[in-house]
């Protein structure tokens, strides 16, 4: 027997697209899918993209087997959502992007949670889809005890009234969803339900790995270590068993049990010398090289510039954010230069008296 719509949405023209959807997304196993995702040329992260290699084809096997094979929901394992944490320019968000936007092509929604704004939006129905909440640490409740370089207090958008919001939506619940971008009572509406929408959060939560020593450690007395540094650092790197306790997100200011709507809690960790070093060959320079050899010009980058921007990256602690940051910043002149005059067909970029420079011929 068929699954009745409503049990996925109420509107049948969303029915039948998502159905002709599912019909012509690629069904590769989970080492096939690594594969593809490594040569997107996501580096690192071992243990993160094996978890969601096979979450990926879990959930797309289980909707399938749902609506197109026609199987009881209640005989499958229910859907699997995630907990990505880890420091800035680890690959997180990246990593969501490569997988289902990129891959499976479902239909994708990157939320900003710092503005709920969306982005990234594939097809024009998300309730099979994967719902991508970044900068989920955001929406810590005043209750978080972190203290980050710079501020007093964390950061608190909206606490604990927009956890106890998430807590309806995360789980499988049919969901009264505005079609236009308004806040009027009277504004069109339609029902989904996230029944079968895969959840994965995002998010750098800057301060826990202190609060987790702290919580570890004797911090009452003389002769105490101090933790203080703990507070400040930014490329910081998780244990499972950091982010598999519940009590140190609620240290940090959640509701627990919006945590435990995560199944898996996956660590990330801070990106190394060496894998910077591949992020900024195989991605970075090859989209700029690309870009010049588009303009007639050939780009050519010193080792020594190389070293200095990955050094650079690794001191601001800002992961592959940092290589792009940096190469655009002595890069920029020498392009603004180039790009204007028609005669320059190569630019390198060099160290001239402990300096980046730059020369055009």
């Amino acid at each position: 027997m068929a699954l009745p719509k409503s049990d996925f949405c109420l509107d049948e023209s969303f029915y039948r697209e998502a159905l002709n959807i599912l019909e012509t997304i690629p069904l590769y196993n989970p080492e096939e899918i690594t594969k593809r995702i490594r040569k997107s040329k996501y580096v690192g992260q071992e243990q993160a993209v094996t978890a969601a290699s096979l979450m990926a084809y879990r959930h797309v096997t289980r909707l399938r087997n749902i609506f197109i094979k026609n199987i009881n929901p209640a005989k499958l394992p229910p859907k699997t959502n995630m907990l990505f944490v880890g420091p800035t320019g680890c690959g997180k968000t990246y990593l969501v992007e490569i997988l289902f936007k990129d891959i499976f092509k479902l239909p994708t929604v990157i939320v900003d949670m710092t503005n709920y704004s969306e982005t990234g939006y594939v097809g024009q129905d998300v309730s099979f889809g994967v719902v991508c909440l970044d900068e989920f640490d955001k929406i810590a409740s005043g209750q978080n005890n972190a203290v980050f370089a710079g501020a007093g207090t964390t950061k608190d958008v909206s606490g604990l009234g927009v956890q106890r919001e998430l807590l309806k939506i995360v789980e499988s619940n049919q969901l009264v969803i505005p079609l236009e971008l308004n806040h009027a009572d009277y504004a069109p509406k339609t029902l989904i339900s996230s029944t079968h929408m895969a959840f994965i959060a995002c998010g750098a939560f800057s301060g826990l790995k202190g609060i987790i020593e702290q919580g570890n450690s004797e911090h009452i007395g003389f002769g105490r270590q101090a933790i203080a540094a703990s507070w400040n650092r930014i490329a910081v790197s998780y244990t499972t068993e950091d982010v598999d306790l519940a009590k140190n997100f609620m240290a940090y200011g959640f509701l627990p049990e919006l945590i435990g709507r995560f199944k898996r809690h996956i660590p990330f960790h801070a990106l190394s010398r060496e894998q910077l070093k591949s992020i900024l060959h195989g991605r970075v320079l090859a989209q700029y090289t690309h870009e010049f050899e588009l303009e007639g010009i050939e780009l050519k980058i010193s080792n020594p510039v190389l070293d200095t921007i990955i050094e650079e990256s690794l001191k601001k602690e800002t992961g592959a954010r940092g290589l792009e940051a940096s190469f655009i910043k002595y890069l920029e002149k020498a392009a603004y230069k180039a790009y204007s005059n028609a005669e320059v067909k190569c630019v390198q970029l060099l160290i001239k008296n402990d300096e980046v420079a730059f020369e055009l011929s």
